[in-house]
């Protein structure tokens, strides 16, 4: 996730530092200085666990006016509150596309004013944003937008292995397949979106209707449903492990 967010924008607007696990301080667009610099903003990109035996040992790296974002998935603000001793914490879940800023990021704190900072100065360089209003949010959003680029590419890697066993060929690969999903999300619109655009497509007893029946019968809605509820269980899960 580190690299993720570490995209042109963000280098642009500040001075970046990144400290590794053996504390060890790494000036990635800015020239070395000889002290340790005052550091506005700190981001939290470790796995939860290590924030559970290393948190305390961050706070070095705080003043009294240090920001804290947090990316860490399920680890409540109280606990980085008491890890650190600050208030001035914010979590967020953006995702693997922020580098390309196409993330769409949800940003909760209980200060406003930190969280419309976060909205303004961070989180809309990684792409679109808004703020959550509790904190149970951020484990939907979690699911939803932080593991949701790798559980779409599942379904299309699936479509993609699904049409190569039918054995059909076709040029540059597997780039129609591709342009096909593109073409579907951007032109359903069109139809008045994309159950509209099912029943376009659709006609009774037609070969489409086949494929849409054997997907209703198999009931991909709840399997996607709970594809989505077991990464949010898991969210809530990381927040009481210690």
């Amino acid at each position: 996730m580190a690299k993720s967010l570490l995209n042109s924008k963000l280098k642009k607007n500040f001075n970046i530092c990144a400290v590794n696990s053996s504390n060890e301080i790494k000036f990635l667009n800015f020239k070395k200085t000889k002290v340790m610099p005052v550091f506005n903003v700190v981001f939290l990109l470790v796995k939860p666990n290590i924030f559970y035996k290393e948190g305390k040992s961050f706070s070095k790296y705080l003043n009294t006016q240090t920001k804290v974002i947090s990316c860490m998935a399920g680890v409540k603000k109280s606990t980085i509150s008491k890890k650190l001793n600050t208030k001035k914490i914010v979590r967020i879940m953006p995702n693997i596309l922020s580098l390309f800023g196409g993330s769409h990021t949800c940003v909760f704190s209980n200060d406003k004013n930190l969280a419309n900072w976060t909205m303004k100065n961070i989180t809309n360089i990684f792409g679109t944003s808004f703020i959550v209003k509790n904190e149970n949010d951020i484990h939907k959003a979690t699911a939803l937008f932080g593991s949701g680029p790798a559980f779409i590419a599942k379904i299309i890697s699936s479509y993609l292995k699904a049409s190569k066993k039918m054995n059909f060929k076709y040029a540059n690969n597997e780039e129609p397949i591709l342009m096909l999903f593109k073409n579907v999300i951007e032109l359903s619109k069109i139809y008045g979106g994309l159950d509209k655009f099912i029943k376009t497509i659709s006609s009774k007893k037609g070969t489409t209707q086949e494929g849409i029946n054997f997907l209703e019968k198999a009931n991909i809605e709840k399997i996607i449903y709970t594809t989505i509820f077991k990464s949010y269980k898991r969210s809530k899960e990381l927040s009481i492990e210690k």
